[in-house]
Protein backbone atom coordinates (compact mmCIF):
# COMPACT_ATOMS: atom_id res chain seq x y z
CA UNK A 1 0.00 0.00 0.00
CA UNK A 2 1.25 3.49 -0.85
CA UNK A 3 2.33 6.00 1.76
CA UNK A 4 0.21 8.76 3.26
CA UNK A 5 3.00 11.26 2.64
CA UNK A 6 0.85 13.50 0.44
CA UNK A 7 2.28 16.95 -0.29
CA UNK A 8 -0.01 19.82 0.77
CA UNK A 9 -1.68 22.16 -1.73
CA UNK A 10 0.58 24.75 -3.32
CA UNK A 11 0.19 28.42 -4.12
CA UNK A 12 -1.71 31.26 -2.45
CA UNK A 13 -5.36 30.95 -1.62
CA UNK A 14 -7.45 28.57 0.44
CA UNK A 15 -7.92 24.80 0.28
CA UNK A 16 -11.06 23.05 1.48
CA UNK A 17 -10.74 19.31 2.16
CA UNK A 18 -14.08 17.47 2.35
CA UNK A 19 -14.86 13.84 3.10
CA UNK A 20 -18.05 11.82 3.37
CA UNK A 21 -19.41 9.94 6.36
CA UNK A 22 -17.37 9.76 9.56
CA UNK A 23 -18.23 7.96 12.79
CA UNK A 24 -15.94 6.28 15.31
CA UNK A 25 -17.24 3.18 17.12
CA UNK A 26 -14.33 0.83 17.83
CA UNK A 27 -12.42 -0.61 20.77
CA UNK A 28 -9.56 1.85 20.32
CA UNK A 29 -11.08 5.11 19.02
CA UNK A 30 -7.70 6.86 18.83
CA UNK A 31 -6.68 4.63 15.90
CA UNK A 32 -9.50 5.85 13.64
CA UNK A 33 -7.56 8.52 11.75
CA UNK A 34 -4.01 7.45 12.47
CA UNK A 35 -3.30 6.89 8.78
CA UNK A 36 -5.20 9.91 7.44
CA UNK A 37 -4.48 12.58 10.02
CA UNK A 38 -1.50 14.16 8.30
CA UNK A 39 -3.33 14.29 4.98
CA UNK A 40 -6.40 16.02 6.40
CA UNK A 41 -4.31 18.54 8.33
CA UNK A 42 -2.90 19.79 5.01
CA UNK A 43 -6.26 21.45 4.34
CA UNK A 44 -7.03 24.98 5.51
CA UNK A 45 -10.60 23.87 6.29
CA UNK A 46 -11.68 20.24 6.77
CA UNK A 47 -15.34 19.19 6.43
CA UNK A 48 -17.09 15.87 7.01
CA UNK A 49 -20.52 14.39 7.63
CA UNK A 50 -20.97 13.06 11.18
CA UNK A 51 -23.01 9.92 10.47
CA UNK A 52 -24.22 9.13 13.99
CA UNK A 53 -24.52 10.39 17.56
CA UNK A 54 -21.69 10.83 20.07
CA UNK A 55 -23.41 11.13 23.45
CA UNK A 56 -23.67 9.62 26.93
CA UNK A 57 -27.37 10.51 27.06
CA UNK A 58 -28.92 8.15 24.52
CA UNK A 59 -32.70 7.78 24.36
CA UNK A 60 -33.30 5.83 21.17
CA UNK A 61 -35.63 7.56 18.73
CA UNK A 62 -38.79 5.48 18.06
CA UNK A 63 -38.42 5.84 14.29
CA UNK A 64 -34.69 4.96 14.16
CA UNK A 65 -33.83 1.99 11.97
CA UNK A 66 -30.55 0.60 13.23
CA UNK A 67 -29.31 3.26 15.63
CA UNK A 68 -25.75 4.56 15.15
CA UNK A 69 -24.53 5.85 18.51
CA UNK A 70 -21.31 5.87 20.53
CA UNK A 71 -19.98 7.43 23.76
CA UNK A 72 -19.19 11.14 23.70
CA UNK A 73 -15.48 10.40 24.21
CA UNK A 74 -15.35 8.73 20.80
CA UNK A 75 -15.61 12.15 19.14
CA UNK A 76 -12.12 13.19 20.25
CA UNK A 77 -10.30 11.59 17.28
CA UNK A 78 -12.24 13.87 14.93
CA UNK A 79 -10.61 16.92 16.50
CA UNK A 80 -7.20 15.25 16.47
CA UNK A 81 -7.65 14.53 12.76
CA UNK A 82 -8.18 18.23 12.06
CA UNK A 83 -11.91 18.45 11.32
CA UNK A 84 -13.10 22.05 11.49
CA UNK A 85 -16.80 21.58 10.73
CA UNK A 86 -19.19 18.63 10.58
CA UNK A 87 -22.65 18.30 9.08
CA UNK A 88 -25.28 16.86 11.42
CA UNK A 89 -27.97 16.79 8.72
CA UNK A 90 -28.30 13.07 8.05
CA UNK A 91 -30.50 10.04 8.71
CA UNK A 92 -28.70 9.05 11.95
CA UNK A 93 -28.26 12.38 13.74
CA UNK A 94 -31.43 11.93 15.84
CA UNK A 95 -30.97 8.19 16.53
CA UNK A 96 -30.23 8.94 20.20
CA UNK A 97 -33.05 11.42 20.70
CA UNK A 98 -33.22 15.20 21.08
CA UNK A 99 -31.06 15.48 24.20
CA UNK A 100 -28.31 13.38 22.62
CA UNK A 101 -28.26 15.56 19.50
CA UNK A 102 -27.90 18.71 21.56
CA UNK A 103 -25.28 17.23 23.87
CA UNK A 104 -23.28 16.08 20.82
CA UNK A 105 -23.26 19.63 19.49
CA UNK A 106 -21.82 20.75 22.80
CA UNK A 107 -19.22 17.96 22.82
CA UNK A 108 -18.02 18.85 19.34
CA UNK A 109 -17.95 22.57 20.15
CA UNK A 110 -15.78 21.85 23.19
CA UNK A 111 -13.39 20.02 20.85
CA UNK A 112 -13.21 23.08 18.57
CA UNK A 113 -15.41 21.57 15.85
CA UNK A 114 -18.26 23.65 14.43
CA UNK A 115 -21.50 21.88 13.47
CA UNK A 116 -24.11 22.74 10.88
CA UNK A 117 -27.45 21.34 9.75
CA UNK A 118 -29.11 20.57 13.10
CA UNK A 119 -30.13 22.50 16.16
CA UNK A 120 -32.54 23.18 19.00
CA UNK A 121 -35.19 24.44 16.55
CA UNK A 122 -35.74 24.94 12.84
CA UNK A 123 -34.15 28.39 12.61
CA UNK A 124 -30.98 27.15 14.29
CA UNK A 125 -30.85 23.96 12.19
CA UNK A 126 -31.11 25.82 8.89
CA UNK A 127 -28.82 28.73 9.78
CA UNK A 128 -25.47 29.16 7.99
CA UNK A 129 -22.32 28.59 10.02
CA UNK A 130 -19.28 30.77 9.33
CA UNK A 131 -15.55 30.13 9.53
CA UNK A 132 -12.67 32.54 8.92
CA UNK A 133 -9.53 31.30 7.14
CA UNK A 134 -6.69 33.03 5.30
CA UNK A 135 -8.55 36.32 5.28
CA UNK A 136 -11.67 34.76 3.75
CA UNK A 137 -15.06 34.11 5.31
CA UNK A 138 -16.68 30.77 4.49
CA UNK A 139 -20.35 29.96 5.02
CA UNK A 140 -21.56 26.37 5.38
CA UNK A 141 -25.10 25.08 4.97
CA UNK A 142 -26.20 21.47 5.50
CA UNK A 143 -29.58 19.93 4.67
CA UNK A 144 -30.85 16.35 4.56
CA UNK A 145 -33.28 14.75 2.15
CA UNK A 146 -32.98 11.23 3.63
CA UNK A 147 -34.10 10.62 7.23
CA UNK A 148 -36.79 8.90 9.33
CA UNK A 149 -40.05 10.67 10.03
CA UNK A 150 -39.76 13.01 12.98
CA UNK A 151 -36.05 13.82 12.64
CA UNK A 152 -36.77 17.20 11.06
CA UNK A 153 -36.42 20.31 13.19
CA UNK A 154 -39.53 22.38 13.79
CA UNK A 155 -40.22 25.69 15.58
CA UNK A 156 -39.36 24.88 19.19
CA UNK A 157 -38.41 21.25 18.42
CA UNK A 158 -34.81 20.03 17.93
CA UNK A 159 -33.83 18.24 14.77
CA UNK A 160 -32.09 18.47 11.42
CA UNK A 161 -32.46 20.86 8.51
CA UNK A 162 -34.87 19.13 6.10
CA UNK A 163 -34.94 19.38 2.32
CA UNK A 164 -37.62 16.88 1.42
CA UNK A 165 -39.31 16.00 -1.85
CA UNK A 166 -42.44 14.16 -2.89
CA UNK A 167 -41.84 11.07 -5.02
CA UNK A 168 -43.94 10.13 -8.05
CA UNK A 169 -44.05 6.69 -9.70
CA UNK A 170 -45.19 6.74 -13.33
CA UNK A 171 -45.53 3.74 -15.69
CA UNK A 172 -42.77 3.56 -18.29
CA UNK A 173 -45.33 3.29 -21.11
CA UNK A 174 -48.64 5.01 -20.47
CA UNK A 175 -50.21 3.16 -23.42
CA UNK A 176 -49.52 -0.39 -22.19
CA UNK A 177 -50.81 -2.52 -19.32
CA UNK A 178 -47.76 -3.98 -17.59
CA UNK A 179 -48.52 -4.64 -13.90
CA UNK A 180 -45.50 -4.68 -11.62
CA UNK A 181 -42.99 -3.27 -14.08
CA UNK A 182 -40.52 -0.86 -12.48
CA UNK A 183 -41.80 2.72 -12.91
CA UNK A 184 -40.18 5.99 -13.84
CA UNK A 185 -39.38 7.81 -10.59
CA UNK A 186 -39.52 11.60 -10.36
CA UNK A 187 -39.63 14.06 -7.51
CA UNK A 188 -41.01 17.45 -6.58
CA UNK A 189 -39.53 19.49 -3.71
CA UNK A 190 -41.54 20.45 -0.66
CA UNK A 191 -42.13 24.17 -1.05
CA UNK A 192 -41.60 25.02 2.62
CA UNK A 193 -38.25 23.21 2.81
CA UNK A 194 -36.97 24.74 -0.39
CA UNK A 195 -38.04 28.19 0.76
CA UNK A 196 -36.13 27.78 4.04
CA UNK A 197 -33.07 26.55 2.18
CA UNK A 198 -33.05 29.47 -0.26
CA UNK A 199 -33.54 31.94 2.60
CA UNK A 200 -30.49 30.56 4.41
CA UNK A 201 -28.49 30.46 1.19
CA UNK A 202 -29.25 34.12 0.50
CA UNK A 203 -28.06 35.04 3.99
CA UNK A 204 -24.88 33.00 3.54
CA UNK A 205 -24.14 34.62 0.18
CA UNK A 206 -24.59 38.11 1.59
CA UNK A 207 -22.34 37.53 4.60
CA UNK A 208 -19.43 35.50 3.23
CA UNK A 209 -16.85 35.20 0.48
CA UNK A 210 -17.31 31.46 -0.15
CA UNK A 211 -20.50 29.40 0.27
CA UNK A 212 -20.39 25.62 0.72
CA UNK A 213 -23.69 23.70 0.56
CA UNK A 214 -23.84 20.13 1.87
CA UNK A 215 -26.64 17.62 1.20
CA UNK A 216 -27.49 14.15 2.49
CA UNK A 217 -29.35 12.61 -0.43
CA UNK A 218 -29.59 9.89 -3.06
CA UNK A 219 -30.17 6.17 -3.53
CA UNK A 220 -27.68 4.04 -1.60
CA UNK A 221 -29.00 0.73 -2.95
CA UNK A 222 -27.15 0.94 -6.29
CA UNK A 223 -23.83 2.32 -7.54
CA UNK A 224 -23.26 5.39 -9.74
CA UNK A 225 -26.88 6.58 -9.95
CA UNK A 226 -28.13 10.11 -9.33
CA UNK A 227 -31.74 11.08 -8.73
CA UNK A 228 -33.45 14.04 -10.31
CA UNK A 229 -33.66 15.51 -6.80
CA UNK A 230 -29.86 15.54 -6.49
CA UNK A 231 -29.29 17.14 -9.87
CA UNK A 232 -32.03 19.74 -9.45
CA UNK A 233 -31.00 20.67 -5.92
CA UNK A 234 -27.31 20.98 -6.77
CA UNK A 235 -28.00 23.36 -9.63
CA UNK A 236 -30.52 25.30 -7.57
CA UNK A 237 -27.89 25.80 -4.88
CA UNK A 238 -25.31 27.14 -7.32
CA UNK A 239 -27.83 29.31 -9.16
CA UNK A 240 -28.64 30.99 -5.85
CA UNK A 241 -25.12 31.57 -4.62
CA UNK A 242 -23.31 28.37 -3.59
CA UNK A 243 -19.70 28.03 -4.73
CA UNK A 244 -19.27 24.34 -3.84
CA UNK A 245 -21.79 21.50 -3.44
CA UNK A 246 -20.91 18.44 -1.34
CA UNK A 247 -23.11 15.33 -1.30
CA UNK A 248 -23.10 12.20 0.85
CA UNK A 249 -25.25 9.24 2.02
CA UNK A 250 -24.56 6.68 -0.72
CA UNK A 251 -21.61 4.93 1.03
CA UNK A 252 -20.03 4.70 -2.42
CA UNK A 253 -18.49 7.47 -4.49
CA UNK A 254 -20.55 9.34 -7.06
CA UNK A 255 -19.62 11.49 -10.04
CA UNK A 256 -18.57 15.12 -10.21
CA UNK A 257 -19.64 17.90 -12.55
CA UNK A 258 -19.55 21.68 -12.83
CA UNK A 259 -22.45 24.07 -13.06
CA UNK A 260 -21.73 27.71 -13.89
CA UNK A 261 -18.09 26.87 -13.24
CA UNK A 262 -18.75 25.64 -9.68
CA UNK A 263 -18.01 22.03 -8.63
CA UNK A 264 -20.67 19.54 -7.57
CA UNK A 265 -19.37 16.47 -5.71
CA UNK A 266 -22.50 14.34 -5.81
CA UNK A 267 -21.28 11.71 -3.36
CA UNK A 268 -18.14 11.47 -1.23
CA UNK A 269 -18.89 7.96 0.05
CA UNK A 270 -17.73 7.24 3.56
CA UNK A 271 -14.31 7.88 5.04
CA UNK A 272 -14.13 6.40 8.54
CA UNK A 273 -17.58 4.95 9.24
CA UNK A 274 -17.54 2.23 11.90
CA UNK A 275 -20.53 -0.09 11.94
CA UNK A 276 -19.51 -2.97 14.23
CA UNK A 277 -21.47 -6.05 15.33
CA UNK A 278 -23.86 -5.83 12.41
CA UNK A 279 -25.52 -9.22 12.92
CA UNK A 280 -26.36 -8.48 16.56
CA UNK A 281 -27.36 -4.91 15.71
CA UNK A 282 -29.82 -5.95 13.01
CA UNK A 283 -31.29 -8.73 15.16
CA UNK A 284 -31.83 -6.35 18.06
CA UNK A 285 -33.45 -3.66 15.93
CA UNK A 286 -35.32 -5.95 13.55
CA UNK A 287 -33.83 -3.88 10.74
CA UNK A 288 -33.82 -4.97 7.06
CA UNK A 289 -36.50 -7.53 7.93
CA UNK A 290 -34.29 -9.61 10.22
CA UNK A 291 -36.37 -12.38 11.80
CA UNK A 292 -39.08 -12.13 9.12
CA UNK A 293 -38.03 -14.34 6.16
CA UNK A 294 -40.36 -12.79 3.59
CA UNK A 295 -39.18 -9.28 4.42
CA UNK A 296 -35.54 -10.35 4.43
CA UNK A 297 -36.00 -11.85 0.97
CA UNK A 298 -37.61 -8.65 -0.29
CA UNK A 299 -34.70 -6.56 1.03
CA UNK A 300 -32.21 -8.96 -0.56
CA UNK A 301 -33.97 -8.61 -3.93
CA UNK A 302 -33.98 -4.83 -3.62
CA UNK A 303 -30.31 -4.39 -2.66
CA UNK A 304 -28.80 -7.44 -4.38
CA UNK A 305 -25.04 -7.59 -3.97
CA UNK A 306 -25.10 -4.08 -2.46
CA UNK A 307 -27.10 -5.14 0.59
CA UNK A 308 -25.62 -4.17 3.94
CA UNK A 309 -24.31 -7.42 5.42
CA UNK A 310 -21.17 -8.72 7.16
CA UNK A 311 -18.14 -8.74 4.85
CA UNK A 312 -15.32 -11.17 5.54
CA UNK A 313 -12.15 -9.41 6.67
CA UNK A 314 -13.88 -6.05 7.22
CA UNK A 315 -15.61 -6.30 10.62
CA UNK A 316 -16.31 -2.57 10.87
CA UNK A 317 -17.40 -2.02 7.25
CA UNK A 318 -20.33 -4.25 6.18
CA UNK A 319 -20.70 -2.69 2.74
CA UNK A 320 -19.98 -3.73 -0.85
CA UNK A 321 -16.26 -3.77 -1.78
CA UNK A 322 -16.80 -0.67 -3.96
CA UNK A 323 -17.28 1.28 -0.73
CA UNK A 324 -13.62 0.70 0.17
CA UNK A 325 -12.63 3.21 -2.50
CA UNK A 326 -12.81 6.67 -0.99
CA UNK A 327 -10.79 9.85 -0.53
CA UNK A 328 -10.99 13.56 0.09
CA UNK A 329 -12.40 16.20 -2.22
CA UNK A 330 -9.99 19.12 -2.51
CA UNK A 331 -11.25 22.53 -3.58
CA UNK A 332 -8.63 25.24 -4.06
CA UNK A 333 -9.82 28.84 -4.20
CA UNK A 334 -7.37 31.49 -5.31
CA UNK A 335 -7.33 35.05 -3.91
CA UNK A 336 -9.13 36.15 -7.09
CA UNK A 337 -11.91 33.61 -6.48
CA UNK A 338 -10.98 31.05 -9.15
CA UNK A 339 -12.04 27.55 -8.10
CA UNK A 340 -10.24 24.30 -8.92
CA UNK A 341 -11.60 20.90 -7.86
CA UNK A 342 -9.72 17.68 -7.29
CA UNK A 343 -9.71 14.44 -5.35
CA UNK A 344 -7.13 12.69 -3.18
CA UNK A 345 -7.84 8.95 -3.49
CA UNK A 346 -7.74 6.55 -0.58
CA UNK A 347 -8.33 2.85 -0.01
CA UNK A 348 -10.02 1.64 3.19
CA UNK A 349 -8.06 -1.20 4.76
CA UNK A 350 -9.45 -4.09 6.89
CA UNK A 351 -8.95 -2.00 10.04
CA UNK A 352 -11.37 0.55 8.50
CA UNK A 353 -8.70 3.20 8.05
CA UNK A 354 -8.48 5.27 4.83
CA UNK A 355 -4.97 4.97 3.39
CA UNK A 356 -4.34 7.85 1.01
CA UNK A 357 -2.57 7.03 -2.23
CA UNK A 358 -1.32 9.09 -5.14
CA UNK A 359 -3.72 9.24 -8.07
CA UNK A 360 -1.04 7.80 -10.38
CA UNK A 361 -0.32 4.79 -8.12
CA UNK A 362 -1.87 1.38 -8.80
CA UNK A 363 -4.44 1.82 -6.03
CA UNK A 364 -5.03 5.45 -6.98
CA UNK A 365 -5.73 4.55 -10.59
CA UNK A 366 -8.37 2.09 -9.38
CA UNK A 367 -10.20 4.88 -7.53
CA UNK A 368 -9.83 7.26 -10.46
CA UNK A 369 -11.24 4.63 -12.84
CA UNK A 370 -14.22 4.20 -10.54
CA UNK A 371 -14.85 7.96 -10.51
CA UNK A 372 -14.67 7.93 -14.30
CA UNK A 373 -17.31 5.20 -14.38
CA UNK A 374 -19.47 7.26 -12.02
CA UNK A 375 -19.28 10.22 -14.40
CA UNK A 376 -19.84 8.12 -17.52
CA UNK A 377 -22.82 6.22 -16.10
CA UNK A 378 -24.68 9.47 -15.45
CA UNK A 379 -23.32 11.28 -18.53
CA UNK A 380 -21.63 13.99 -16.49
CA UNK A 381 -19.48 16.19 -18.76
CA UNK A 382 -16.33 15.86 -16.66
CA UNK A 383 -12.79 14.73 -17.41
CA UNK A 384 -10.21 13.59 -14.87
CA UNK A 385 -6.65 14.77 -15.49
CA UNK A 386 -3.34 15.20 -13.70
CA UNK A 387 -3.40 18.50 -11.77
CA UNK A 388 -2.53 21.50 -13.92
CA UNK A 389 0.49 23.50 -12.70
CA UNK A 390 -1.66 26.49 -11.75
CA UNK A 391 -4.42 24.46 -10.05
CA UNK A 392 -3.12 24.85 -6.50
CA UNK A 393 -4.05 21.19 -5.93
CA UNK A 394 -1.73 18.63 -4.33
CA UNK A 395 0.35 16.78 -6.92
CA UNK A 396 -1.08 13.45 -5.67
CA UNK A 397 -4.61 14.56 -6.67
CA UNK A 398 -6.63 13.96 -9.75
CA UNK A 399 -8.18 17.17 -11.09
CA UNK A 400 -11.72 17.47 -12.45
CA UNK A 401 -12.34 19.64 -15.51
CA UNK A 402 -15.59 20.35 -17.30
CA UNK A 403 -16.06 19.24 -20.89
CA UNK A 404 -19.41 21.01 -21.25
CA UNK A 405 -19.67 23.40 -24.18
CA UNK A 406 -22.15 25.81 -22.58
Amino acid sequence: MASNNIAPPSGPGLSLFAVGDVFVDRDEPATAFASARDVLRAGDVVFGNCEGVFSDDIQRAPSAGSAVTAPAANAAPLAQAGFDILSLANNHSLDGGHAALLSMRGTLADLGIATVGAGAHLAEATAPVYLERNGRRLAFLAFSSVFPYGYEARPGVPGLAPLRAHTRYTPVDLNVWNPGMAPVVSTEPLVEDQRAFLHSLAEARAKSDIVVASFHWGDSTVPYSLTDHERRTARLAIDHGADVVLGHHHHMLRGVEFHAGKPIFYGLGHYVFDLPNLTERLAKDGYLGVGRPEEMAAWARKFGEYMIRPREGYPLLPFHPDSRMTGAAVVHITPSGRIRAGFLPAIINPANEPIHVAADSDEGRRVVAYLERCCAAEQLPTRLIAPRPDSGLPSACIEFVSTATD
